[in-house]
């Protein structure tokens, strides 16, 4: 289409969104500049500058648009259109009959430093906003010696000019501030969603009301670590992407399962999947909580399998009991848990049998029965001989995984 065409002359193939956006404005902004002037003959007629002095401005504006689609020189670009509106306002207040006639500039002098914020940033457009209280000082200063040079204006014409010079300035500053509102809230809700996708919610509100160290203790929580058996000799057989993609895909369904079930992922690394329930939030089933998601992994493992024609399954272990957590990191934060419970559940893990939960003792204890067991007595790596627990069918008190 034209209309986009004309929009789109200041362009680059590596703009992103908000910059191609911002430079369209700014295209607005000089097509608007083309126009604005000519309305300075219906304002003040009379003079004799006033012809020459809209035909100059609309033309100079005519010739920035042009050196912006051949340079494409964005910056260049607003510089001169908002310093040609620096000399301009004041121009057309003085052939207007001052700030009290009939093209008033005021309100229009504030377009200045508000476009510069957009377009240039806060910084660039401080010294933009100086050149505004400047020239609003200098049409205070001469405006006694231009109202006594100048014929008063009819009534009429001095109510138009004063309702349209009011009016349409303010209102283009209206949409420029909503723009910036709303790029602003959309900025912040994407800062947020990629904030909590890396820790959870709670801890994101603690930082973000300004807590900059967090470290916690939970006295109760259950840990669970899943971890595909034989994964490690089958990706040696399989071309990478067909491994990344399968990953994707169970890494995909078990967070989702965590989400379903209120445990709070951890961290997946290689074929590692790491949740917690009772941290950062305490819950008091925290470990029937973490049994009922075990359950539902081993039921995506299972749909995983079918739909891709594997023969792997996965070992689930889970632990209960204190553990400290909190933020790590200041370029790539993460929140992560210590202690005995996260090394237990990992050996858990480990020791377990594929395609089954594998439960310490502790979360046995927690659960408080309402599982068929087989009990195991193991020496477990690291820390020695253990009694542990490979569920045998749930109850059906549970509920459905």
């Amino acid at each position: 289409m034209i209309l986009v065409q004309a929009l789109a002359i200041a362009d680059d193939p590596t703009d992103d969104a908000d910059r191609r956006l911002r430079k369209r404005i700014g295209v607005v902004a000089g097509y608007v500049t083309v126009l604005a002037p000519l309305t300075l003959v219906l304002q003040a007629p009379g003079h004799p500058l006033t012809w020459p002095l809209a035909l100059g401005l609309s033309l100079f504006s005519v010739g920035n648009l042009v050196v912006l689609a051949r340079r494409r020189d964005f910056d260049r670009y607003v510089v001169a259109l908002i310093a040609s509106g620096t000399v301009f306002v004041p121009l057309a207040a003085l052939v207007g009959g001052g700030i009290t006639g009939s093209s008033p500039g005021l309100v229009w002098a504030f377009l200045i430093p508000a476009y510069a914020i957009l377009a240039l940033g806060p910084a660039r457009a401080t010294p933009w906003f100086i050149a505004f209280l400047l020239s609003i000082g200098l049409m205070v200063a001469i405006d006694p010696l231009v109202r006594a040079a100048s014929v008063e204006a009819p009534y009429l014409l001095r109510l138009v000019g004063q309702t349209q010079n009011v009016v349409l300035p303010l209102t283009i500053t209206f949409l420029m501030l909503r723009y910036s509102d709303v790029r602003r809230r959309r900025a912040e809700a994407r800062v947020d969603e990629l904030l909590t996708n890396a820790i959870p919610a709670s801890i994101a509100s603690r930082l973000k009301a300004g807590e900059t160290l967090i470290a916690d203790r939970y006295p109760a929580t259950t840990v669970l670590f899943a971890d595909i058996a034989g994964f490690t000799p089958w990706t040696a057989q399989t071309e990478p992407m067909r491994s990344v993609t399968l990953l994707d895909q169970l890494f995909g369904a078990l967070d989702a399962a965590a989400a379903d079930h209120g445990l709070e992922k951890v961290r997946s690394i290689g074929d590692s999947f790491m949740a917690v329930a009772g941290a950062p939030d305490a819950r008091d089933d925290h470990a029937r909580a973490a049994v009922d998601l075990a359950r539902s992994i081993l039921l995506a493992a299972a749909a995983w399998r079918e739909a891709n024609g594997l023969d792997l399954q996965l070992r689930v272990g889970l632990a209960s009991g204190p553990l400290v957590g909190g933020v790590i990191g200041q370029r790539r934060m993460l929140f992560d848990v210590w202690g005995e419970t996260v090394n237990t559940a990992a050996r858990m893990e480990s020791s377990g049998v594929p395609g089954r939960i594998h439960l310490a003792s502790t979360t046995w204890a927690a659960l408080g029965g309402g599982l068929v067991v087989e009990r195991r007595e193991i020496d477990v790596k690291g820390i020695g001989p253990m009694t542990t627990y490979l569920v045998v069918e749930p109850d059906p008190s549970l509920g459905s995984a």
